[in-house]
C-alpha cells in the first residue's frame, strides 16, 4: 500500500494494513493532524525529502516527526533514541494513516486514546469506543 503526502513529494510504502489506528486526541498527534499505525520498520518505506520535529516540552520525548518540507503534510515518526533507551523498543514506526484512502483500509479498527488525560505511564483510557473502517461509522 501506498499514499503520497498532498503534493506527491514525500511516498510511503507499507506492506500491509496497521493491525489498528490510533487516532489520539494528544496536543502533539493532533496538532500535526496524524491517526497513527504501527509497523516494524522494515515494513515501512519512505521516499523523499523530510523535516523532523521533536518536541521540545518534554525532558525525554519519545517521537521524531516527520513531514514534507513543500506541502507540511505528517507522513509518519521514528522513536528518539531516549524512548530506545527507556523502553527498550527499536524496531517501531508510526505511520499517518490519514494518508492512505479510507477504503484501502477497510475493516481496519481505529481506537480513540485520550492522550491528553494520559498520565504518562500506565495504559491509556478512550475517549470513545473503537470503529471499524467501512462499517455504519465514518472514520
Amino acid at each position: 500500500m501506498t499514499a503520497n503526502c498532498a503534493c506527491g513529494h514525500v511516498e510511503v510504502t507499507i506492506e500491509r494494513k496497521p493491525d489498528f489506528i490510533n487516532d489520539c486526541d494528544c496536543g502533539l498527534c493532533r496538532k500535526v493532524g496524524a491517526a497513527w499505525g504501527y509497523f516494524e520498520i522494515g515494513a515501512v518505506t519512505a521516499k523523499g525529502e523530510t523535516h523532523s520535529y521533536t518536541r521540545d516540552d518534554k525532558d525525554e520525548p519519545s517521537v521524531q516527526i516527520h513531514s514534507c518540507p513543500h506541502c507540511g503534510s505528517t507522513t509518519h515518526f521514528t522513536l528518539t533514541e531516549a524512548c530506545k533507551k527507556r523502553d527498550g523498543v527499536i524496531d517501531h514506526v508510526g505511520v499517518n494513516m490519514r494518508l492512505f484512502d479510507p477504503n484501502a483500509l477497510s475493516g481496519v479498527e481505529v481506537r480513540y486514546p485520550s492522550g491528553a488525560a494520559w498520565s504518562g505511564s500506565g495504559p491509556f483510557g478512550y475517549r470513545r469506543p473503537s470503529m471499524i473502517i467501512g462499517e455504519t461509522q465514518h472514520w
